[in-house]
């Protein structure tokens, strides 16, 4: 399961919008921006225009910038908008299907729901803010945050010492 193309240049597009939000960018500039060709940025750019994600104004003086606060743009709902697939939720197997694709499918379905729900938690203001300030640091789910054998066991509690054990250590 991996981003689509047009995904991550709608996401590059509206990150450098929002570095500044009142700068209007030519659109040639953005493609340049997210490493895209014109003619795929500027299908990408109509779709976040058509969604409320950009203002477009023509002509001189014209250009893009974002139509909402970068703290309104939910990472998800730019995915909906270039990949809705990944939206569909996760379906019981039917009763006997249990062995082979259909399970695969719905194990797939589940993970592609997951990552929608995790990007529904970030926007785009979190991807321009300072990388000590990211709120990813705050998740709790071992399989967003890596953590080492040590810190984990860092977290369990201390080990006890029964009265046996204090008495022994007092005696030394």
């Amino acid at each position: 399961m991996r981003l689509k193309r047009q995904s991550e240049i709608a996401i590059g597009i509206l990150t450098a919008c929002a570095k500044s939000p009142s700068t209007k960018y030519p659109a040639q500039h953005l493609a340049q921006e997210v490493g895209a060709t014109r003619d795929h940025a500027y299908q990408v750019v109509a779709l976040l225009v058509r969604n409320g994600f950009l203002n477009s104004d023509r002509g001189p003086g014209g250009g893009l910038r974002l139509a909402r606060d970068p703290k309104d743009i939910k990472l998800a709902d730019v995915l909906r908008i270039t990949q809705p697939e990944l939206d569909g939720k996760a379906e019981e197997p039917e009763p006997g299907t249990l062995k082979g694709q259909p399970l695969l499918d719905g194990i797939v379905a589940a993970a592609s729901s997951f990552l929608v729900q995790l990007l529904d938690r970030f926007t785009v203001a979190d991807l321009v803010a300072s990388p000590d300030s990211s709120a990813i640091a705050c998740l709790e789910c071992s399989l967003v945050t890596a953590r080492s054998a040590r810190e984990r066991l860092m977290r369990l509690p201390a080990p006890q010492l029964s009265p046996v054990d204090d008495s022994l250590e007092a005696d030394a």
